[in-house]
């Protein structure tokens, strides 16, 4: 640990209304959004942490536990516990593009628009756009990094209509405004979320091995007519990305998501 965060237990109040544990972990969180802790940090072992703040190892793993929590420490089987890279929140429950969280959470954000191209989609995606046959559909996929690190790409297939909107407009902008450009109204989009290995493709944009767990969200987003406008998947590395679901009551959450954890 930092020198900048090396206190003794002179920095906790026993006399304190507030338990123990929740100034440690009050003093361990403010080390680390206030900069004296940086992302990548090994906090030092249990029983140095201990006797630096004079509290019983389960008053400590208490504080650390809760970090863990708020996803501001990771534990690493056999290495340690770290601080961990700031997440991006994205709710679910929001027709705000994964591009738009992103940018307004994450310094040194950036995207690169790998494919944007009318192609004729394969005969199941075709149906689900209700496109006629021999009608060319947009493939689209995108790279979200931070500080130039992949941690995000999504592919999907939208609505030809969206073709209208040029390909350096498209670098810009999230699919839904590509698609509200063209007067395409979304009204309800469905998801689901697994578990998954990254496989060859994925990993390889990612820059992590094919047999890496990430998270796969699929994607398809309906206009007022039940019409589908826009199907695929959005591959997260889960360590940068905190997913949250904000409804107004237990059964929207049901219609909203299903959440699934698959093996192999």
């Amino acid at each position: 640990m930092r020198a900048l965060v090396n206190k003794t237990s002179s920095a906790l109040s026993r006399s304190s209304a507030e338990p123990l544990h929740r100034q440690l972990e009050a003093l361990l969180e403010s080390a680390i959004r206030g900069g004296a802790l940086k992302p990548g940090d090994r906090l030092d072992s249990e029983g140095v942490l201990a006797k630096r703040y004079g509290v019983s190892r389960i008053t400590l793993r208490q504080a650390v536990g809760a970090l863990v929590r708020k996803h501001l420490l990771v534990r690493k089987q056999g290495k340690g516990t770290f601080v961990t890279e700031p997440a991006v929140r994205h709710d679910l429950s929001r027709l705000n593009g994964l591009l738009g969280s992103l940018f307004s959470q994450a310094a040194g954000a950036s995207a690169r628009l790998l494919h944007y191209d009318l192609k004729k989609p394969p005969a199941d995606i075709a149906e689900l756009l209700r496109t006629a046959p021999g009608t060319r559909a947009i493939l689209f996929e995108r790279l979200y990094l931070i500080n130039g690190k992949p941690v995000a790409v999504t592919r999907s297939w939208l609505a030809p209509e969206v073709a209208a909107i040029p390909r350096l407009k498209a670098e810009l902008i999230s699919t839904e405004d590509m698609m509200s450009e063209v007067g395409i109204r979304i009204a309800s989009t469905q998801v689901a979320i697994r578990a998954v290995a990254a496989g060859a493709r994925v990993g390889g944009l990612l820059k992590l091995s094919a047999r890496a767990p990430i998270l796969e969200l699929s994607r398809s987003s309906y206009a007022s007519d039940g019409a589908e406008k826009q199907v695929g998947h959005i591959w997260f590395c889960s360590d940068r990305y905190h997913l949250v679901c904000a409804t107004q009551n237990a059964g929207a959450m049901e219609g909203l998501f299903d959440l699934r954890n698959v093996s192999g």
